[in-house]
């Protein structure tokens, strides 16, 4: 049984947004450090952004040995640029995990996710597939910090109502539903009452 890309640390381009966005600008980047577990000990990533004369850009990562450069590709979209890091056998992902002191993509690395060996078509394997879909539900939950933003719910917290549906936690959403119409209500009538003064 092979290394679950879950049991690796993840680099990604969320944890480095603010980078990627002054890679794009062609700011500065440099000192910059995560804090992250690699094998259950305490652990520390450096890292920083190279530019080079050719335009080339390049994420430089340094973690207990020699440091990696990682290049970077923007791809410009309708709504703006994203960007991508581009692994060592070229291909463009989001996410790259150490293993054995360098990182790579999943393929690379010979990484797999847990529900990836699971038959979803069995009873018994969609129980296992609903059970491991349930589990990154609840942990994507915790990860969320802000729920609300002006009485209303932020993009993010609606993205996992939509997974917390469909992985069948219908009482969370249905509690937000009815906590967005107290919300609504509340509102509606303090305006009325605004209106009679």
């Amino acid at each position: 049984m092979g290394k679950l890309a879950t049991d690796l640390f993840e680099l990604s381009t969320h944890i480095l947004k603010d980078a990627l966005q002054k890679a794009r600008r062609k700011e500065p980047v440099d000192g910059e450090y995560l804090n992250f577990l690699h094998n259950g000990k305490p652990s520390v990533l450096d890292y920083s952004i190279e530019y080079c004369f050719d335009g080339n850009t390049y994420l430089v990562v340094n973690f207990n040995a020699e440091p990696q450069k990682i290049p970077l590709f923007h791809r410009e979209l309708t709504f703006g640029t994203r960007t991508y890091l581009v692994c060592g056998c070229g291909n463009k992902t989001n996410a790259l995990f150490l293993k054995l002191g360098y990182f790579a993509c999943r393929t690379c690395q010979g990484l797999r996710y847990r529900s990836s060996a699971i038959n979803p078509r069995s009873d018994h394997g969609m129980m296992l597939y609903m059970q491991e879909k349930r589990i990154q539900v609840i942990t994507e939950r915790e990860k969320l910090s802000r729920i609300m933003y002006r009485s209303r719910y932020t993009k993010p917290f609606l993205r996992w109502l939509k997974l917390a549906n469909r992985v069948g936690f219908f009482k969370e959403t249905v509690a937000a539903q009815n906590t967005m119409e107290m919300i609504k209500e509340y509102q509606s009538q303090k305006n009325l009452s605004r209106a009679v003064n």
